[in-house]
């Protein structure tokens, strides 16, 4: 990872740092959403089953 500041010592850095600076954020973003639709999809399959299971018993 990259640091957003070209300083060799941390006398005078100040403020919020963030230290994924240069790295590959969108990559785990993206990845993160994929597993959140996935989870959505998912749910919602089986949730559909369950009630087509236990509308079939009354």
């Amino acid at each position: 990872m990259e640091a957003p500041f070209e300083a060799t010592t941390w006398d005078g850095i100040t403020g919020a740092i963030f230290t994924g600076y240069g790295s590959v954020e969108g990559f785990w973003l993206a990845l993160c959403l994929a597993f959140v639709v996935a989870a959505i999809i998912l749910g919602w399959r089986h949730e559909k089953h369950a009630y087509e299971a236990a509308k079939s018993k009354h």
